[in-house]
C-alpha cells in the first residue's frame, strides 16, 4: 500500500470513526430523551385528569378547617354532665342550620361527625339523599380509624388527615360506595391538647364514572367494579403481562409490549391497607412518527459529512504527498552535498514559513559542510603537525632533562664538596626534573594512544607473580609513609591470562601511586578475584584513604583532572595517570571500576578479559640493579671512535653518569633513552647509530625483552652489548641468548669498554 493511500485512510478514519461513534453513542440518548418527555407529557396529561380531585380535595380540606372553628365547641362536643341538655340541644340546632347554608352546594359531603377529646362521637349529620339538606341522626356511621384519632387527639397530628380510601359495595346508597374522609381537629384553649375532632366523608364515585378509558384496578389485578356502573371482565395481570412485577414497584410505571404502552400510577390507599391503581392506555403513533424521522435525518447528515470528509481527505493527501516528497527529496539532497535547496510551498503562513526555515536550513546546513570539510582538512594537518611536534620534541626535551637529572643528583650526592644550601638546591633541581619528566613521559604516551601508535605486545602473564612483582616494587615507598600493603588473591581467581603485561603493570602502578598519595593512615590492598562475564579477572587496588565524592568520580578520568583543585595543590600531581590507564584498558578489552565515598577510601578495579589479540613476546622476571662501587680507570685509547653514535639504556643514575662520561671522552657522540619507547624515538631520528648499550638489570626484568626487539629492529648493522654486574652469570646468559653481540662487566674502565667497542667496531669495517 503506497503512502499516499495510507495517508488518505488515515485522514478518512481519523474523520469517520469519531463521527461514527458520535452517532452511535448519541442518537440513542436523543431518542431516549424524546421517548421520556413524551412519557413525561402523557403522565402529565393523565395527572392533569384527576386535577379536579386535587382541586377538589383542597376545597374540602378548607372545609373541614372551617368546621373545625366551632363557636361552641362544648355544647356539641362536650357530656352531658358538663352542660345542660337544652343548651346542647339548641347549639347542634343552630350548628345545622349553619351547616345546612354554608354546605348545602357540597354534596360529595355525606357525613359530618364530631368527636370529643376522648374519640368519643357525640354528635352526627347526614344529608338527605333525595332533598339534600343536612340533618342529625343517631345512626352510627362509618367508624374512624383509631390510629388516626389517638395521634390526633395526642397533639401530634395537627394537618388535615386524609383517611384511606373505603369501597363499599353492599351500601344502599351509591353514595356511600366509593368515599374518603377528611379529619381535622377542634383547637381548645393555646397550649392546651383539641377538645375534639371534626370528620367529614366524600363521595368520589364521579372520578370513576367520568372517563371510561381510564382503568382502576386493585393491586391483585381485579378491576374494579361499582353498582352503577358496567364493570370489566378479566384481570388486569392477564391482560397487560409483567403488570404485576411493576405494581410491586409501587410508583410510577410505564408497561411496555409490542406497540402497546400504557401509563398506571398508584392513586389511592384503601382500608385493607391494599393500592388502587389508575391505568391509561398511551398511543405512541406520533412518538414513533418522530423518532423516525430524526433517525433518517442524522442518518442523512452523516452520509453528507461522510462524502464532505471524503473530499477534505483526499485533497489533504495530494497537498501532503506533494509536500513530503519535496522534503525527503530536499533533505537527502543537502545530507549528499553541499549545495543549498530551496523549498518554494504555497498556503497557510505557517506552512510558507516553514519552507522559508527550510531553506534558511538548507543553506546553513551546506556552507557548514563546506566549512566542515575544510575544518576537517586543517585539523588533519594540525594533527599531523602535532606528531610531528611530539616526535621531534620528546628527543629534545628528554636529552637535556636526563642530564639535569644526572647532573642535580650528583651534585646533590657531593657531601664534601658543596654546602647544605647548595645540596638543598640540587635536590630541588633533581626532584623538579623528575616531576618534568613524568609530565613529558605521560603526555607523550596520551599522545602515541590517541594517535594510535601504542602497540600492544601480548603474552602469557601469571596473575600472582604480576601482583608480587608489583608489591616488591613499590613496598618501599608504603614502608616510608608507614602503610601496609597487601596482596590478596582469591582462590577462584584465573592462574594466568593473555594480555600485555607492561600495559596492566602501568595501569596498577598508576593506582598504587594515587593509593600511596591520598593515603595517611591505614594500609592498602592488592587483590586479585575472578570477575563477572565477559571478563575473567579483576585486578583492584583498595585504600583507605581521602575518598572521592561521587559527583567527582567520572572527572577525574579526564586529562588533566582531579577530585578538586585543592587536591591537586595539596598532592601534587598532572591528573593524566588515570586518564592513560582507561585508555589503555579499552585497548586490552577491559574497562575501570571506581568505587568510593569521602572519608572512606576508594577502591579501583581493572577487569580483564581472559585473551587479548595476541604478538610475540618473551616472559620477564623482576631483578633489582644493584649500586656499583666506584672503579679506577685508565688512560682509554679513542683509535676509531670518534664521531660514533652510541644509545645508552641505562636506568641507573649514577651508573648513566659514570658511563655517560667515560662515553664522551672516548669521543662517542651519546644518546639516552630510559626503556624502548623513547629508544625507537630516538632511532627514528637517527640516520644510523653504532652501538646500543643496555643494562642487562633493568627494572621489571625488561633487559632481555628490549634487547630482543633492538635486534630485531636494528638488525646485525648495530652492535648490541649488554653491561651487567661481575659475577651475575644467568644474567650474562639470558642476554646472550636474547641476541646481545657482547657483554662488558661492570664496574668496567673506559678502556675495558674502548676495547670492547673498538672491536665491534673493526668487525663491522671488516
Amino acid at each position: 500500500m503506497s503512502l499516499r493511500m495510507r495517508i488518505l485512510l488515515f485522514l478518512f478514519l481519523f474523520g469517520l470513526v469519531p463521527l461514527m461513534l458520535a452517532v452511535v453513542i448519541n442518537l440513542p440518548l436523543v431518542l431516549e430523551r424524546v421517548d421520556l418527555f413524551y412519557r413525561a407529557a402523557f403522565l402529565q396529561n393523565l395527572r392533569a385528569d384527576f386535577s379536579d380531585l386535587d382541586q377538589h380535595l383542597a376545597s374540602r380540606d378548607a372545609s373541614v378547617r372551617l368546621l373545625a372553628r366551632l363557636p361552641e365547641p362544648g355544647a356539641l362536643v362536650g357530656d352531658a354532665g358538663s352542660h345542660d341538655q337544652a343548651e346542647i340541644d339548641l347549639a347542634r340546632a343552630r350548628y345545622t342550620q349553619w351547616i345546612n347554608r354554608i354546605l348545602g352546594a357540597e354534596r360529595d359531603i355525606t357525613e359530618i361527625r364530631f368527636l370529643d377529646a376522648d374519640g368519643i362521637e357525640r354528635f352526627w349529620l347526614e344529608r338527605d339523599a333525595l332533598t339534600g339538606e343536612w340533618r342529625p341522626t343517631s345512626q352510627r356511621l362509618r367508624d374512624l380509624l383509631p390510629d388516626q384519632v389517638a395521634l390526633m387527639l395526642s397533639g401530634r397530628l395537627t394537618n388535615v388527615v386524609l383517611s384511606p380510601l373505603r369501597i363499599d359495595l353492599d351500601a344502599d346508597d351509591p353514595a356511600r360506595v366509593f368515599t374518603l374522609q377528611l379529619l381535622s381537629t377542634i383547637a381548645g384553649p393555646p397550649d392546651e391538647p383539641p377538645v375534639g375532632i371534626v370528620a367529614i366523608t366524600l363521595d368520589i364515585a364521579g372520578l370513576v364514572r367520568r372517563d371510561s378509558k381510564t382503568l382502576w384496578v386493585h393491586d391483585n389485578g381485579d378491576y374494579l367494579r361499582l353498582p352503577d356502573l358496567p364493570s370489566r371482565d378479566g384481570n388486569a395481570f392477564v391482560d397487560f403481562p409483567g403488570l404485576e412485577g411493576d405494581f410491586q414497584t409501587n410508583r410510577v410505571v410505564l408497561w411496555e409490549r409490542g406497540d402497546r404502552r400504557a401509563i398506571w400510577v398508584p392513586m389511592f390507599r384503601t382500608e385493607d391497607g391494599r393500592t388502587l391503581w389508575v391505568g391509561r392506555p398511551v398511543d405512541d403513533e406520533p412518538l414513533r412518527t418522530f423518532r423516525t424521522e430524526i433517525v433518517i435525518r442524522v442518518l442523512l447528515i452523516v452520509l453528507g459529512l461522510v462524502a464532505l470528509q471524503f473530499v477534505v481527505a483526499r485533497w489533504i493527501t495530494r497537498r501532503a504527498e506533494r509536500i513530503g516528497r519535496d522534503l525527503t527529496e530536499g533533505v537527502q539532497a543537502t545530507l549528499e552535498s553541499d549545495k543549498p535547496v530551496a523549498f518554494n510551498w504555497s498556503g497557510s503562513p505557517e506552512l510558507r514559513q516553514l519552507a522559508g526555515d527550510l531553506t534558511r536550513l538548507s543553506r546553513t546546513h551546506a556552507s557548514q559542510t563546506r566549512d566542515l570539510r575544510e575544518h576537517a582538512r586543517e585539523l588533519e594537518a594540525t594533527n599531523r603537525y602535532k606528531s610531528q611536534f611530539l616526535a621531534n620534541v620528546s628527543h629534545e626535551l628528554r636529552t637535556p632533562l636526563n642530564s639535569i637529572l644526572l647532573l642535580s643528583k650528583l651534585l646533590a650526592s657531593k657531601h664534601d664538596a658543596l654546602g647544605a644550601e647548595s645540596r638543598q638546591q640540587a635536590d630541588v633541581i633533581h626532584k623538579a626534573g623528575c616531576d618534568l619528566k613524568a609530565l613529558i613521559d605521560n603526555i607523550l604516551d596520551l599522545s602515541r594512544i590517541e594517535a594510535g601508535r601504542l602497540e600492544l605486545l601480548v603474552e602469557t602473564v601469571v596473575v600472582r607473580d604480576l601482583l608480587e612483582d608489583l608489591r616488591l616494587l613499590l613496598a618501599p615507598q608504603f614502608d616510608d609513609k608507614g602503610l601496609d600493603l597487601q596482596l590478596l588473591v582469591d582462590a577462584q581467581t584465573p592462574p594466568s591470562i593473555e594480555t600485555d603485561p607492561d600495559k596492566v603493570r602501568q595501569i596498577l602502578k598508576n593506582f598504587l601511586a594515587n593509593a600511596v598519595k591520598f593515603t595517611e593512615n591505614g594500609g592498602v590492598a592488592l587483590r586479585a578475584a575472578a570477575a563477572p562475564a565477559p571478563y575473567a579477572v579483576s585486578l583492584s587496588v583498595k585504600d583507605t584513604g581521602i575518598g572521592i565524592p561521587h559527583a567527582q568520580q567520572e572527572a577525574i578520568f579526564e586529562a588533566f583532572q582531579q577530585a578538586d583543585g585543592s587536591t591537586s595543590r595539596r598532592y601534587g600531581g598532572t591528573g593524566l595517570g588515570l586518564t592513560i590507564s582507561r585508555q589503555l584498558a579499552d585497548l586490552l578489552g577491559g574497562e575501570i571500576r571506581l568505587t568510593s565515598a569521602p572519608g572512606r577510601g576508594a577502591e579501583f578495579s581493572l577487569l580483564l578479559p581472559a585473551v587479548v589479540a595476541r604478538e610475540e613476546a618473551l616472559p620477564v622476571v623482576v631483578v633489582e640493579p644493584p649500586d656499583e662501587p666506584p672503579v679506577e680507570e685508565q688512560a682509554p685509547s679513542t683509535q676509531g671512535l670518534g664521531g660514533t653514535q652510541a644509545l645508552l639504556m641505562v636506568p641507573d643514575v649514577r651508573s648513566q653518569l659514570r658511563l655517560s662520561a667515560m662515553l664522551r671522552e672516548l669521543g662517542v657522540h651519546l644518546h639516552l633513552a630510559d626503556d624502548f619507547a623513547e629508544a625507537a624515538e630516538t632511532l627514528d631520528e637517527l640516520e644510523r647509530i653504532d652501538f646500543v648499550l643496555i643494562d642487562a638489570l633493568m627494572p621489571d626484568n625488561r633487559a632481555c625483552d628490549t634487547i630482543q626487539k633492538m635486534r630485531h629492529r636494528l638488525g646485525t648493522a648495530t652492535a648490541v652489548i649488554a653491561l651487567s654486574p661481575g659475577g651475575r652469570d644467568e644474567a650474562r646468559s639470558d642476554c646472550l641468548q636474547s641476541g646481545a653481540d657482547d657483554l662488558v662487566d661492570l664496574p668496567a674502565t673506559a678502556a675495558q669498554l674502548a676495547e670492547v667497542l673498538i672491536r665491534h667496531l673493526h668487525s663491522d669495517v671488516g
